[in-house]
């Protein structure tokens, strides 16, 4: 009892999460680039042919949508019996079609919608899944392209600070420093590439794809931006 109380308020914050963020997504889409919409609908629809509640609520909806007219209220009773004269015996076969009118006639159409809005919503629930692990994906991307040039930055203002301790410009200290945050750089690199390695694999568990399947979905969007690059081996001031 008070295992299930106690996971109610989780589970209405993941609600209320999911909500949320459906409500932002179309403000969010309309920051992507072309490219990163085409994507993120090709991720999307990955996802549904995998997604195991919205292809259940696809199915019910087809099974509904199958049995509506004549077809679904009319049913059918075959048999067979042996009869014959004479000592001779012949096979005889009966079929029986009886149409049930009240199944006939019986208005599906509230029980139709509810099983319409339960596939959209399955569908709606699986794409905001994807967009979310998307957005996240991208935001870990563009933070290790950012720590990238940190690194980069920092490499030019030691080289440079180098250069002036060699003719008495600059104090030994000062290179020191620069080295410092050379190196503090360089470890914000590992960390933003560990953080964009750990959302490309919850960008994976979204779509139901393996790693390298999603990387060729994503290949033509990183040549399109390129990626980030690795901290080469830290040099001595």
């Amino acid at each position: 009892m008070m295992k299930g109380a106690s996971s109610f308020p989780g589970k209405c914050w993941t609600w209320f999460r999911a909500l949320l963020f459906a409500l932002l997504l179309p403000a969010l889409a309309q920051g992507l680039t072309e490219g990163q919409a085409r994507l993120l609908d090709r991720l999307a629809e990955e996802a549904l042919k995998a997604d195991p509640a919205y292809l259940q609520a696809l199915a019910d909806l087809e099974a509904a949508r199958a049995s509506l007219g004549i077809l679904g209220a009319l049913s059918a009773e075959a048999g067979a019996s042996l009869a014959g004269e004479y000592g001779q015996v012949a096979p005889s076969y009966r079929l029986a079609l009886s149409l049930n009118l009240a199944e006939l006639f019986r208005d599906r159409g509230p029980a139709l919608r509810a099983l319409e809005a339960r596939a959209e919503a399955a569908r709606r629930e699986a794409r905001v899944r994807v967009a979310e692990a998307f957005f996240r994906w991208l935001a870990a991307r563009e933070a290790a392209r950012a720590a990238a040039d940190g690194v980069e930055a920092r490499e030019a203002e030691l080289k440079a600070l180098q250069a002036r301790a060699r003719v008495g410009a600059a104090a030994p200290h000062e290179v020191l420093a620069a080295a410092e945050r050379l190196s503090q750089a360089r470890l914000a690199l590992y960390r933003a590439n560990l953080d964009l390695a750990l959302a490309l694999e919850d960008l994976a568990r979204a779509v139901g794809l393996p790693l390298d399947a999603l990387r060729g979905l994503l290949r033509p969007l990183e040549e399109e931006g390129g990626t980030p690059g690795t901290p080469r081996p830290p040099k001595g001031p």
